[in-house]
């Protein structure tokens, strides 16, 4: 499969997925001049930079609803600076410094927050496609709590080695680490499905055939698995499950 195509499962999953629009794939929309004026004016006044450092200092606190709620307004300033701050969340080795700063990223609808999601999601690849168990783990795990983005899309695309610019070891690596953080019966048909264990990609009436289940039930299942890989979760919802 090309990577320029898209799996009918994927593209179900864009017509199930809540809330799912061309924001939620990361994508770049151009800024207007007056929004980008405004923008500007917002990161040069003394104001915004003193809320920036304010609640820099609030995710330190020890309430977790008080660093949940200073994450959120970070990404609601749209400011450079306070992207910044959600980006070395991010990027930290703290699983609970991941969650903050993927719900202040998500939480920004302007095209700073997205693209610094976006790259960051590029950036676990290598260590996808590492010999490193412990970078391995972190990085599919960081991926799947972020939810969809391009990459995500782009590595099980590659799944199949025919992509230029994913390694297959990392897109393999990833799908495994996806597939392992699903219910079980979620993942019975979503093996099958993508073909993780043969390569040989089944379609719903196949997997039914070979689960001895209802077609109908498989394709519930399988719906249910997207909505559940390409939404953000939290650490221990995904480590729970296996990764």
């Amino acid at each position: 499969m090309a990577e320029s195509e898209e799996t009918p499962a994927i593209e179900n999953s864009r017509r199930n997925a809540p809330g799912d629009d061309i924001a939620a794939l990361g994508a770049a929309v151009s800024e207007g001049e007056g929004a980008h004026l405004i923008r500007v004016a917002r990161e040069l006044g003394s104001d915004t930079a003193a809320r920036v450092h304010r609640l820099e200092r609030q995710l330190e606190d020890p309430d977790p609803d008080a660093r949940a709620r200073a994450a959120l307004d970070l990404g609601e300033l749209n400011d450079r600076n306070a992207i910044a701050v959600l980006r070395r969340l991010l990027e930290s080795d703290d699983p609970d410094q991941w969650a903050l700063g993927v719900s202040g990223l998500r939480q920004s609808r302007e095209r700073p927050g997205w693209l610094c999601l976006e790259s960051i999601a590029r950036a676990q690849i290598p260590a996808l496609a590492g010999n490193e168990p412990g970078a391995y783990r972190a990085a599919s795990t960081r991926l799947l709590m972020m939810g969809r983005t391009k990459t995500m899309d782009r590595l099980f695309r590659a799944a199949d080695g025919h992509s230029r610019s994913i390694p297959v070891e990392a897109a393999t690596a990833f799908v495994r680490a996806a597939l392992a953080s699903l219910d079980e019966r979620e993942r019975d048909v979503m093996e099958l499905r993508l073909g993780a264990g043969n390569g040989q990609a089944a379609t719903p009436d196949e997997v039914a055939e070979a689960l001895g289940a209802d077609e109908d039930l498989v394709r519930a299942l399988e719906s249910d698995a997207w909505v559940r890989i390409q939404s953000p979760r939290s650490y221990s919802a995904i480590t729970g499950r296996g990764v």
